[in-house]
C-alpha cells in the first residue's frame, strides 16, 4: 500500500474501529499527519502568531484528524491481535505525571511502547478481528 492509498484508506474509514490495518497504512497516515502539522507550524511561525493563537490553531487542525488517528491505531492494534482499547494505556501516565511531576519520562516510555506495538508484524491469516489486510 502506497502513501496516497494509505491516506485515502484511513480517511475513507474515518470512524471505522473494526477490522485491521497494515503497517504501511498506519505509518504512512502518521507520516502524513507529521507533515500536516510541520507545514502548519511553519506557516503559523512565519505569520508570527502569538502562543495563544498557535495553541488554538493546533487544536483546530487536530479536530478533523483526531478520530481517524484513533481508528487507524485501533485497527493497527487489531492486526497484532490486541484490543483497540490498548491505546488508552497513556491515560494513567498523564494522571501520574500530574501528581508525580516526572516530566516527560512517562510520555517517552509510553511512546516507546506504542512504537514497539505498531511496528510488530501483523498476525498471518485471519484473527479474531478479521482477515489479514492486504499490503
Amino acid at each position: 500500500m502506497g502513501f496516497l492509498e494509505s491516506i485515502k484508506a484511513c480517511l475513507s474509514k474515518y470512524a471505522q474501529f473494526n477490522g485491521r490495518a497494515s503497517r504501511p497504512e498506519f505509518w504512512y497516515f502518521f507520516l502524513a499527519l507529521f507533515i500536516y502539522f510541520m507545514v502548519a507550524g511553519f506557516l503559523l511561525g512565519i505569520a508570527g502568531v502569538s502562543d495563544e493563537v498557535f495553541d488554538l490553531a493546533t487544536l483546530v487542525l487536530l479536530i478533523p484528524i483526531f478520530i481517524p488517528a484513533i481508528s487507524v491505531s485501533a485497527r493497527r492494534l487489531h492486526d497484532i491481535n490486541q484490543s483497540g482499547w490498548m491505546q488508552c494505556i497513556f491515560i494513567p501516565g498523564f494522571v501520574a505525571d500530574e501528581f508525580l511531576g516526572t516530566g516527560y519520562v512517562i510520555y517517552v516510555l509510553t511512546l516507546a511502547l506504542y512504537v514497539f506495538w505498531f511496528s510488530q508484524a501483523g498476525k498471518k491469516g485471519k484473527n479474531r478481528f478479521g482477515a489479514q489486510p492486504r499490503k
